[in-house]
């Protein structure tokens, strides 16, 4: 009877102890945080995440249909010629990788980058450069359910007044 006791108690304690320390499943352990580059537009999300496995995961960053990208003619020199800029409106933007975790975890930094479709100058000698971006409605996703609204970004002439 005593050792049935003591395999009673055994047996709760470990299942007492498998219950706290089970599979969480897949979480961001750090961000996403997000960071955009006023130079090159580009809109970065930085990410740690756990619990995925060692299946391949599918990483995808999306800006909605506000998302706004100004350009700008300028001569060859660095000189603004007369006339307004080329706003390019998107149907949003938007990129995927996928990674294989190492030992559980991934770590990355996934970019989305200005769209120039639709924008052009007229005329020899010019060149096109983005002045501003207008980022709206960003959501991260990492394609295993956990999906994040990272924050509005914008940068110079891009922004909303």
């Amino acid at each position: 009877m005593k050792k049935l006791i003591i395999l009673s108690c055994t047996m709760i304690a470990l299942s007492s102890f498998m219950a706290t320390t089970g599979w969480a499943g897949p979480h961001f352990v750090k961000g996403p945080t997000a960071t955009l580059d006023t130079n090159t537009g580009e809109y970065c999300v930085s990410f740690k995440e756990s619990g995925l496995g060692s299946g391949p995961v599918t990483y995808t960053i999306t800006a909605g249909t506000g998302t706004t990208f100004t350009y700008q003619c300028f001569t060859k020199s660095g000189n603004n010629p007369q006339g307004s800029p080329n706003s390019v409106s998107g149907s949003g933007d938007s990129t995927s990788t996928t990674i294989t975790p190492h030992n559980g975890t991934v770590s990355a930094t996934i970019c989305l980058i200005p769209e120039q479709d639709g924008a052009s100058c007229q005329g020899g000698g010019l060149v096109l450069r983005l002045v501003g971006t207008d980022y709206d409605n960003v959501t991260f996703t990492d394609g295993l359910g956990n999906t994040v609204n990272i924050p509005d970004a914008c940068s110079g002439s891009g922004c909303p007044d």
